[in-house]
């Protein structure tokens, strides 16, 4: 193979509503966009940035496409954050053994749908 993949460097979210979704998740992660104009949003969280823009015909809203998963430290926080904020779980919580965490997928108030996973505990 002529190529390694290293790790996602962005993540992309097509939503019917771009405020909405961005006030939302400047809740949730509690931090400000790098990046904010009319039908599009971009938040840098560590080294990934996670965008968010306006649905169209190419990019729709979609459920259960392709999800990316976000490790956190600390899964229960981060579902009763979600739970606060309106949110909902989706599928899951799961373990995985195979990987020693635990995943899940929550929907957003706006029935986006965002993957996270966390450590099992040891």
């Amino acid at each position: 193979m002529g190529f390694q993949v290293k790790s996602f460097a962005t993540i992309r979210m097509s939503v019917s509503n771009v405020s909405k979704s961005r006030d939302w998740y400047k809740q949730l992660f509690e931090i400000e966009p790098i990046e904010d104009i009319e039908n599009f949003v971009s938040f840098k969280l560590q080294n990934v940035c996670f965008d968010i823009c306006l649905a169209d015909e190419k990019s729709p809203v979609s459920e259960g496409g392709s999800v990316g998963y976000w490790f956190v430290d600390d899964l229960a926080s981060l579902l009763d954050k979600v739970h606060r904020l309106g949110g909902s779980v989706y599928r899951g919580p799961l373990k995985v053994i195979e990987i020693q965490r635990t995943i899940v997928q929550i929907i957003d108030p706006f029935g986006n749908i965002i993957g996270f996973e966390a450590s099992l505990p040891n």
